[in-house]
């Protein structure tokens, strides 16, 4: 069975390069472009990841994160916070929030999917 990933990412480009390269890696993908978008694909994708921006237009991440983490269906996805705004106060943020990982953008590839790769397997 393939694993399910929900990655929210307000730049076109970035989206659709990371959505094909999750994709050919063997993920079952679901793309959205923002906070609200993607609380409403979780109600009929459930993954087993999160991978969230921060600054986006409608929700931004840190209000997507509270979202998630509040609720009880929910809650326990991991949920990894990629991002450009990558501030210490940024960071502790997050991790306050609920986000169980925090990764700078952009950074290479092999660190994102060695990121995946760790999260999926310690839920």
């Amino acid at each position: 069975m393939k694993q399910k990933i929900l990655l929210i990412e307000d730049t076109p480009d970035v989206l659709e390069s990371l959505l094909e390269l999750l994709d050919m890696e063997g993920y079952e993908m679901q793309g959205a472009t923002n906070g609200s978008e993607a609380l409403e694909k979780l109600q009929t994708f459930v993954p087993h990841l999160i991978i969230t921006d921060l600054r986006m237009p409608e929700m931004d991440g840190f209000t997507f994160l509270k979202n998630v983490k509040s609720n009880p269906v929910h809650n326990t996805i991991p949920v990894l916070v990629f991002s450009a705004n990558a501030t210490p106060e940024n960071e502790d943020k997050s991790l306050h929030l609920g986000a169980a990982g925090f990764l700078k953008k952009p950074c290479n590839i092999d660190r994102l999917l060695e990121h995946i790769q760790i999260l999926l397997h310690h839920r």
